[in-house]
Parts: C-alpha cells; structure tokens; sequence
C-alpha cells in the first residue's frame, strides 16, 4: 500500500511538472496583442543633431530636460486573415523632444493576408498620407536562438530592410496568424519582438489575449492623401530637403 502510494504522488508531481513547463496553447483564429515601444530619446537626439550640423554639447545640454526612453503602446487584434495595428487608447505620450517625436509616430496599418495587400495611415509632421500597397516583403535569415516574451518563447529572425536598417525579430509558432508590430510579416508564426539598433527602437508583446472577438475593429483606416510607399517617398524627399543628411533618417521611420 506504501509503494502505491508512494508511485501516485510521484505520477502527480511529475504531472505538475509538465504542466507547469507546458507551452502557451496555439494560437489558430483570432486575438489581440499589446505592444510597448520604446525609443532611447538621448541617442535619437544625438543623430538629429548630428543630421542638423549641431554638437554635442548642445545635445547633452537638452538631455538633461528628457526622459532617455520614451514609451508608447499600441495594439494589434488579428485573424489569420487580416490585422489592425494602432495606438492603444491614450497609449502615445508626450514628446518632449525638440522639433517633436519621431515622424510617423501614429501609425494605423491594415494587412489583408488573403488579398495580399495593406492599407496604412501615417501622421507625418503636419501631413497625413493613407499609403495603399502590397504587403511589404522580407528576407528573413531564421537562426537557433530562442528567447521568451509575454510567456511565449519565441525565435530569432534577422533581415535587413530599406538597404541598411538590421532588423531582430523575434516570433512564436505557438501563434498561427501572420503580423507583427508596423507593416512586419513573413515568418511561420506572429512576431511578439522587433529590434532596430540603428533607430534606436524596440517593440516587445507585453500581453496576449487568445481568442477575443475583436474583429469589429479590423476596420482599415481611411482618411488622407492617398498614395503607394514610392510615391509617398518621392513627396517627402522634395518637402524636406531642408533637413540635410537626416532626411534618410526620417524616411527609415516613414517606411516602417
């Protein structure tokens, strides 16, 4: 009787193991992910003031009066055939940047997986374009490494985008759906991670809610001058030709 015993609480410790160690349930039709995106403000003033012809002790003077990261949430609810990016309510904080926040802090992007195609919205300085295009591609280079984020583990992705933006990725196969964070797609699972060293931004899933009937607001934004990804490039280059050196810096953030 001893042994019985003995070998059932065994059974359910081992059990309880398992489940504990159990991965996230997968993720086949539908929910919605939070997003925290963090800036380092003190390194984005260092390349604005360097675009600008300014110095570094002017930047360094500014600094003192600016948080280094500046932190902004938005939300991403899915299905496996289309997605809505956008801010999460009151989820943009303030900039206290001079000359404002990064260009195009606001984005609103559709993708429509089955038609292949995406509509974006984007508040650019005092301008707002509504970008209609096909769904941006990408050269993915999928490697061994894992890390886990909001309780998913996820794995390492690399590409490089817009001739030499370096881009982490990181993505869960628990999660069926396509997407990720901006117009980002094209890995076998949702992407819950982004990394871009050279723009000094990072996007990380902080929550996930499986299966909420959110599809009511996968509605695509439609207000603004509308244009494709090239022909809002060609605008923004002659509009601000002003800018110097920093208007390649501007357009990286644009094209996201």
């Amino acid at each position: 009787m001893k042994s019985t015993s003995f070998l059932l609480i065994l059974i359910l410790l081992i059990n309880k193991g398992f489940a504990q160690n159990a991965a996230p349930p997968a993720i086949t039709f539908k929910g919605k992910i939070t997003f925290e995106r963090k800036l380092n403000q003190h390194k984005q003033m260092d390349e604005m003031m360097k675009g600008r012809g300014g110095n570094n002790a002017m930047a360094d003077n500014l600094k003192k009066n600016i948080p280094k990261y500046k932190s902004d949430i938005f939300e991403l609810i899915f299905t496996e055939n289309e997605s809505i990016y956008k801010p999460a309510k009151d989820g943009i904080s303030e900039s206290k940047m001079m000359f404002g926040g990064i260009p195009a802090e606001k984005n609103v992007i559709y993708n429509n997986y089955v038609s292949d195609t995406a509509i974006a919205q984007k508040n650019i300085f005092e301008k707002t374009y509504l970008i209609k295009d096909s769904l941006k591609k990408y050269n993915w280079k999928i490697t061994e490494d894992f890390r886990k984020i909001a309780g998913f583990n996820c794995r390492r992705a690399e590409t490089v985008i817009m001739d030499s933006v370096y881009v982490v990725a990181f993505y869960t196969d628990a999660i069926l759906a396509d997407g990720g964070p901006e117009g980002f797609n094209g890995l076998p699972g949702m992407i819950l991670g982004i990394v871009m060293p050279r723009l000094n931004i990072t996007y990380f899933a902080t929550k996930v809610d499986n299966f909420v009937a959110y599809e009511k607001e996968i509605v695509a934004p439609a207000k603004g001058e509308k244009k494709n990804y090239a022909q809002m490039t060609v605008s923004l280059k002659e509009s601000l030709k002003q800018w110097g050196d920093y208007v390649q810096r501007i357009m990286w953030f644009t094209d996201l």
